[in-house]
């Protein structure tokens, strides 16, 4: 050190000329504890210290150092010998009494003698601080536009208009929907314009190339995804810049996805169409508060029915209310872009203060700037009324429930027993503040205690119904099974406030439950016997509860579905069900358990094969003592029987459809015949051909009938259906039927029915059908009455005759197939009987009804009605 300190001495003056003439903070670090020897001002005036520090060490001059490397990095050099070279490092040093932070570029460099000992270390120091926080402003202000850019959803092109060739980030590419690594030229943007815009578009951006214009560039457009093919909205932005020539050289801007927006603004002008509908306040307003619009609702809460609306915001309120609007309302509103809240309006012809819950929303422009305002209020006059009155009526509710039979409840949120009534305290001897809390629980007897607890917390948790049943002690000590329930209860806002229940004392069940066990394990051993019985039986037998579902089934039917009974009760049957059939079995079955009525009804079962097989189901209620309590049913395998009808069906089918072109022929023949004979004066013989083509029409008819049968039973019926005017189209085919008989008047007794949609043709062969089985069937009276009205959404029509009538037994037969008067009448009136099932039948697939009444002697009314619209087609008249 003696050395290295003469060292020092021979070259102070230089040292200290050097350091002290330097711009740059300089200063002298000597031996090992690094002592401050030397330092310039410059140096000084970064440290904010005076020439105090000399003679100190490192350590002592600069304590605020302590913690950062500094010392480590001196005390390194000096061991080492190794300078140490910093740019842009950061250094808080204690300036002005605060710690500030700097940047400096220094070094630490070792000075050696002639021997390569380190005897200090001189320390150069430069100010960057500015330079660096410029550059971390920079690099922020390039993070904070990229996150910018992305946060608005903006993309960023560049067009080269000499070379034709355009840069896109990722972002814009997508909005033209391309692939992120899709090479695009201008061209290739070009395309993908809607067809609709592009022409527009074109003139946008050359109107932009020319530089008179100023460079602007501003445009919104479709474009179709080049992949996707989906259509967006853009707004695109940019700027032209031009050389000296007048030349564009670059062409830049932004994208932005604006469908949103679009669809927002066509939702904003149907918005505003409805507001003037709306019930509540709605006004529009200035970015400076001045009011615009007030729809009628508005005018009408506060009075301003034939007053000027354009005022500013603060007339609207009550004059206690303003300090809010300036520190609060507009405040938050400018801040957040939102403000809601309850507040006082003031009605402008009584001054009478309005309660009202108000909500303001900034409106905003295309450049997504504030230009407004929109405030909506609903009145809260009522709806305080209304809270007033509900805590009136919740004590008034407690002093009912103080004379209640079954003990009631509530709780809060948390299952705390809030309220008892009266009832409870008598059962227990428990105070009303005992029973608060969990207080409840200490009435139960301690084997169901932890049950009812558990099963409280349980539901409570999941907020479900509560339901358990209890023991408790009353205070004489008689033990009484209890079943306490309780509802999950929630406030407007839909928040869960607690439970409302009840406990009901039901010993008396109790004891009536546990005979009616006994008497349950009685008839169980019966249904042993019953179901020992039944698996003999040649046919599938069940039985059902009153609910419907199916609990019990014999051998048979399990050996048929080749399935366990399990799989079959309940109502797991309905799945080997066809599904055609399904939604009319369930509606007969469904009907026949209200109406307690025989149940009937042919469906298609799936057998152990896969194979499906037409049954006949039966049911009937069994019944004791007037109530029903089980259904009896069997299924019978009626599948040869159904094969043997669609056989008879088919030969029908041919042998009609056969029968009817010889027929035709014949037909055809007979009336030319019958002409060439009236023309050579053989008028017997001609009327005899008449009446063999009288019998022919009897016959076409008599095939038309089966034909119809046959597509009636195939379901191959069609309907031509129409709108037409019905009491026109009844007119027109009952003046058809008038040519053909002399003895009968046809009197139409009309109602305004209007229009119907139906098939027009097959309604006429149903009145025809009607008509003439009225003139048959009244040969010793000559008037048949014919009517239609308008029932509701139904058009009904009647016709009523003076005939024999039909017995009481036989009205709901006349409409089966080939039913026929039975007796010593049957040859009289002829025919298959086939019309009355026909036209039932093509009243029923329009979606109506038909029915008769009658009495025998006297006569019959055949009435049908159809829906005026069947449902499937838009009314338009």
């Amino acid at each position: 050190m003696d050395d290295n300190y003469q060292e020092y001495l021979k070259n102070q003056n230089i040292f200290k000329t050097l350091i002290e003439q330097s711009p740059s903070p300089v200063g002298l670090y000597l031996g090992p504890k690094l002592v401050v020897s030397l330092v310039n001002k410059a140096i000084l005036k970064v440290w904010d210290k005076d020439e105090s520090v000399l003679g100190k060490t490192f350590r002592e001059a600069l304590p605020e150092l302590e913690g950062q490397p500094f010392f480590n990095i001196l005390d390194n050099v000096y061991r080492s010998g190794t300078p140490y070279d910093a740019y842009g490092e950061r250094v808080d040093l204690m300036v002005q009494g605060r710690m500030q932070t700097f940047y400096f570029n220094f070094t630490y460099q070792p000075l050696k003698n002639d021997n390569g000992e380190v005897w200090g270390v001189l320390n150069t120091a430069a100010d960057v601080t500015e330079l660096v926080l410029t550059r971390q402003k920079l690099k922020e202000s390039e993070e904070r536009m990229r996150f910018a850019l992305e946060s608005a959803e903006l993309g960023t092109w560049d067009l080269d208009p000499v070379n034709g060739t355009i840069v896109w980030d990722d972002r814009c590419k997508q909005l033209y929907g391309f692939s992120k690594g899709d090479t695009i030229s201008y061209e290739d943007v070009l395309m993908h314009i809607h067809p609709n815009d592009r022409e527009r578009i074109d003139k946008a951006v050359n109107k932009a190339l020319m530089p008179e214009n100023g460079g602007f560039y501003y445009s919104e457009f479709r474009t179709v995804g080049a992949e996707d093919k989906i259509v967006r909205w853009l707004r695109c932005k940019g700027k032209a810049y031009f050389d000296e020539n007048g030349e564009c050289i670059r062409f830049a801007g932004t994208a932005l996805n604006i469908t949103n927006e679009i669809k927002d603004k066509d939702e904003q002008e149907r918005l505003l169409k409805l507001i003037d509908h709306s019930s509540d306040f709605v006004s529009l307003s200035d970015i400076d508060g001045n009011v615009t619009y007030v729809n009628a609702a508005g005018k009408e809460l506060l009075g301003l029915v034939n007053d000027n609306t354009h005022r500013p915001n603060a007339d609207y309120l009550m004059p206690d209310e303003l300090p809010r609007l300036q520190k609060e309302i507009n405040n938050q509103l400018f801040k957040n872009g939102r403000w809601e809240g309850d507040i006082l309006y003031r009605h402008f012809k009584t001054g009478e203060a309005i309660p009202v819950k108000g909500t303001s929303m900034l409106l905003y422009d295309a450049d997504n700037k504030p230009h407004g305002r929109a405030s909506i209020a609903r009145d809260m006059r009522r709806e305080l009324a209304d809270k007033k009155a509900l805590v009136e009526s919740e004590q008034l509710l407690k002093n009912i429930t103080s004379a209640a039979p079954a003990a009631l409840w509530m709780s809060d949120e948390n299952g705390m027993i809030t309220y008892a009534n009266q009832t409870w305290t008598d059962w227990t001897g428990q105070s009303f503040e005992d029973i608060l809390g969990v207080g409840w629980l200490k009435s139960i007897i301690p084997e169901d205690r932890e049950k009812a607890g558990n099963k409280f917390l349980h539901d409570l948790k999941l907020r479900l119904p509560y339901e358990v049943d209890f023991r408790m002690r009353r205070k004489d000590g008689d033990i009484r099974w209890c079943i306490a329930t309780g509802n999950p209860q929630y406030n407007n806002e839909g928040e869960f406030i607690g439970y409302i229940g009840a406990c009901t004392d039901v010993t008396e069940k109790t004891k009536i439950d546990i005979a009616l066990q006994l008497t349950n394990n009685e008839l169980s051993d019966q249904i042993r016997q019953f179901e020992f019985v039944t698996d003999f039986m040649p046919v599938q037998l069940w039985t059902a509860k009153t609910t419907g579902e199916l609990d019990y089934v014999n051998k048979r039917t399990i050996e048929f579905f080749d399935l366990p009974a399990e799989e079959i009760v309940g109502e797991k049957w309905m799945l080997n069900v066809h599904p055609d059939d399904q939604a009319p079995c369930i509606a007969a079955w469904t009907a026949a358990l209200q109406s307690g009525e025989l149940y009937q009804f042919e469906f298609r079962l799936r057998d152990k094969v896969g194979d499906y097989k037409w049954h006949l189901a039966r049911a009937l209620p069994y019944i004791n003592e007037g109530e029903i309590i089980k259904w009896f049913g069997t299924n019978t395998d009626i599948d040869e029987q159904k094969k043997l009808e669609r056989q008879k069906d088919d030969f029908l089918g041919i042998a009609s459809h056969e029968l009817k072109t010889p027929v035709t022929s014949i037909k055809a023949y007979a009336q030319v015949l019958g002409a060439m004979l009236s023309k050579e004066g053989e008028d017997k013989k001609a009327d005899m051909v008449l009446k063999m083509d009288a019998q022919l029409n009897r016959l076409t008819n008599l095939i038309g009938d089966l034909l119809d049968v046959t597509k009636i039973n195939s379901g191959k019926i069609l309907f031509n259906k129409s709108w037409f005017n019905f009491n026109e189209a009844v007119k027109d085919t009952i003046s058809d039927i008038q040519h053909t008989t002399n003895k009968h008047i046809l009197v139409m007794d009309f109602k305004e029915t209007g229009t119907i949609y139906s098939d027009k043709e097959r309604i006429g062969q149903v009145i025809t059908n009607l008509v003439t089985n009225a003139i048959k069937y009244s040969p010793h009276s000559n008037r048949i009455i014919i009517s239609t009205e308008l029932d509701n959404a139904d058009v009904v029509v009647c016709v009523q005759d003076f005939g024999i009538g039909i017995p009481d037994d036989k009205k709901e037969k006349v409409f089966e197939q080939f039913y026929r008067v039975s007796g010593t009448k049957q040859h009289t009136f002829p025919g298959l009987g086939l019309g009355l099932y026909i036209s039932s039948e093509i009243i029923r697939r329009e979606g109506g009804k038909m029915w008769v009444n009658s009495i025998e002697g006297k006569g019959s009314t055949f009435c049908f009605s159809l829906p005026v619209n069947d449902g499937n087609v838009p009314d338009t008249k």
